[in-house]
């Protein structure tokens, strides 16, 4: 009988030790400076999202590097469904990338996303001794068409100035 009870318990702390493990954190609005997060993950699965919204049409340029033993990990970046809701079959993967493992430089990637409501998806396997990550994301404002039209009427009276200089001298 003892023995039975050391076996239950042994298999109890088997099975707790190669769960799942998931994290949700929403950020609100996303700010205009960088954002850095990061998460430790014991043995086993693990899936963690970084919900965020966006004002207006902006460029979002974003890295993962990972510590440790991960297997298999990568991150997404996913626009909520028309239904508005997080993590429901309407949602729209918009980017899916390996994580960069230590040493070396974490990968770069960037989207131009619309203005409305977006998240990140980070995960893997953590193996033995567990693993962590850290997420970088930095958001940059799309310039509008009418920037680049004053910046072509800008040029253009430079222009026209310094044709009729020559002229006049």
């Amino acid at each position: 009988m003892i023995k039975l009870k050391s076996i239950a318990a042994a298999a109890l702390v088997a099975l707790g030790a190669v769960g799942a493990h998931a994290s949700d954190s929403t950020w609100g609005a996303h700010p205009t400076t960088p954002v850095l997060v990061g998460a430790w993950n014991p043995a086993g699965s693990f899936l963690d999202t970084y919900s965020f919204s966006l004002a207006s049409s902006a460029s979002v340029t974003s890295s993962v590097l990972s510590f440790g033993n991960t297997l298999g990990g990568t991150y997404s970046v996913w626009s909520y469904g028309t239904d508005g809701m997080f993590g429901t079959a309407d949602d729209t993967q918009l980017g899916a990338w390996g994580l960069s493992p230590l040493p070396g430089p974490a990968a770069n990637h960037t989207l131009a996303l619309g203005s409305g409501s977006y998240y990140y998806a980070v995960g893997g396997r953590a193996l033995a001794g567990g693993s962590s990550y850290a997420l970088s994301s930095n958001v940059a404002a799309v310039p509008e068409p009418e920037t680049y039209a004053l910046l072509g009427a800008g040029l253009g009276v430079i222009g026209f100035v310094a044709s009729r200089r020559r002229r006049d001298s």
